[in-house]
């Protein structure tokens, strides 16, 4: 019969060129037959994967992955090489294209934030520094089978022998170092992604029941893996004042938020908007909250000691320790740690610009907290085993760097005045007269007149009597000091709101005391 016209591939078709008698029936099999190249059966499973696909920065991170052979092939010569790529990445959608390019390119200016694969050294005690300023931990070393999109032939030998069946665990460990904060803020919206590939080369021997192939060559085959890790820190940290940014006693500093006159927004935000500001010598009380991150249904570290810096009394200095006999259960996810600590706003400040500084720099010793690797994997066969066993993730080492977190930049600022509340009866009685004073400081050689004003009509129980220059102006000399007071009396008992005192400064327009905004000017009357 004539040949039969067919369109196809040469190198993935082939077709006879005669008709199938009718006597031929299908059943008889194909009349040509396809031989097929070898083919790998070494089956890859990411044990890591299972639990988290999350790493942790500033210790190295172990991935697991389990070889298994397939039944009718034993693997020789196992060698494995890897390619992998890091970039930033963004949760948000706009411009989703360009700022990943962006985020990308920031990435690889800043080499020594870049993932790295590594290896254990034979030395314990090397320290070593890479060529972009990467600073390893003890006793690592980067691996040389590493590469990028561009092919390489450099291997690394896992196993001489894999049988039929058989399963073997293979580590890979990577390192990211902490991020800077005192270079740039955390930003909550991007985070450090590493994708990685895997190729596994053997030679393919046929496994034949009760006949010896150690003879036989094989045939070489690949087998290749994917997957990528998100970088996380161990530690995330809240920073919060405890006195509040209303300040009651602004004792007239040049600032806009504290003008009689506000300022228009525009010339608000261009003096520094919202940043946080103190008197030169006020005494701040900040609230830190730390809580550390997520690993899959674990935490990813536990926090042993927490100390501020800035701190010059060494008594008051450590705020957290793990050996002390505060109790704290730090295995469950969603727990804050929560400390206070004092910070004395002072500075050197050679201008009326003021001078900034940080409320607090806290440094945290941590440790990672290993995963478990799964009860049916702890009984294969490790490719280079360790000390670690069969954990893997974030890898607990010795001397890791502990965590620096930067508190709030506040700009301080020189007072004109020194005002402070004097005396403020805590719990007065129905009926009894009560006195609250007030002292104002001129800090300055010149003359000073201020304006006094006690309720202005605005506010206050209407309960509560009061007597007292209520509304004044007065000068006050150079470095003069004088107290006000003023005697109050409540005619019901119970939760009563006492009037806002105004005192503002005639020469510098700003105010030096300013309870209007103040929420807790309450006073407990008893009956």
């Amino acid at each position: 019969s004539s040949p039969q016209r067919l369109v196809m591939e040469e190198t993935n078709y082939t077709a006879h060129a005669w008709s199938r008698p009718a006597h031929h029936p299908w059943s008889l099999g194909p009349r040509v037959l396809r031989v097929l190249g070898p083919r790998p059966h070494l089956h890859v499973t990411n044990l890591t994967k299972l639990q988290t696909d999350k790493a942790l920065e500033g210790t190295v991170n172990r991935i697991v992955l389990r070889l298994k052979a397939g039944d009718d092939e034993d693997c020789k010569d196992i060698r494995v090489r890897l390619k992998s790529e890091s970039s930033t990445k963004t949760t948000q959608s706009n411009d989703a294209v360009n700022d990943a390019t962006l985020e990308e390119a920031k990435l690889e200016d800043g080499l020594h934030q870049m993932p790295i694969f590594v290896k254990k050294s034979a030395n314990p005690k090397v320290k070593i520094v890479t060529e972009n300023g990467v600073a390893l931990p003890e006793g690592w070393e980067p691996r040389e089978d590493v590469g990028t999109k561009e092919s390489h032939s450099v291997t690394t030998a896992l196993s001489s022998h894999l049988g039929a069946g058989k399963t073997l665990n293979v580590p890979l460990d990577v390192f990211r170092p902490l991020e800077d904060s005192s270079q740039s803020p955390v930003r909550n919206d991007s985070y450090c992604s590493t994708s990685y590939e895997v190729i596994i080369m053997y030679r393919q021997v046929r496994a034949a029941k009760g006949s010896e192939n150690s003879g036989i060559s094989g045939d070489e085959v690949m087998v290749t893996h994917s997957g990528s890790v998100d970088w996380i820190s161990p530690v995330a940290i809240e920073f919060s004042q405890t006195n509040g940014t209303n300040k009651p006693f602004p004792c007239g500093i040049q600032h806009p938020s504290n003008m009689v006159t506000p300022s228009s927004p525009q010339k608000s935000s261009s003096l520094g908007g919202s940043k946080l500001i103190a008197l030169d010598g006020e005494q701040i009380k900040m609230r830190c909250s730390l809580e550390a991150k997520g690993l899959g249904s674990n935490i990813a570290a536990s926090i042993s000691r927490v100390t501020n810096e800035i701190e010059s009394n060494e008594h008051k200095k450590v705020l957290y320790s793990s050996d002390s006999s505060l109790f704290m259960n730090q295995s469950k996810q969603g727990t804050k740690l929560s400390l206070s600590y004092m910070v004395c706003a002072k500075g050197f400040i050679e201008s009326s610009g003021g001078e900034n500084i940080r409320l607090g720099v806290i440094r945290v010793d941590w440790k990672p907290v290993s995963l478990s690797l799964p009860s049916d994997a702890t009984m294969d066969a490790m490719a280079t085993p360790d000390e670690f066993g069969s954990t893997h993730g974030p890898l607990n080492l010795l001397n890791l760097t502990p965590i620096t977190f930067y508190g709030p930049e506040c700009q301080v600022l020189n007072a004109p005045f020194r005002a402070k509340l004097l005396k403020c009866p805590s719990m007065p009685k129905v009926g009894t007269p009560f006195c609250i004073s007030y002292q104002i400081s001129n800090q300055t050689a010149k003359s000073q007149s201020l304006i006094v004003n006690m309720n202005d009509g605005k506010d206050g129980d209407h309960n509560l009597l009061c007597t007292g220059k209520l509304k004044e102006e007065l000068q006050m000399a150079p470095f003069e000091e004088r107290i006000f007071s003023f005697t109050f009396m409540s005619m019901v008992s119970g939760k009563i709101l006492r009037p806002p005192l105004t005192v503002s400064s005639g020469r510098h327009k700003s105010w030096v005391i300013n309870e209007a905004p103040l929420s807790s000017r309450y006073v407990f009357v008893m009956p």
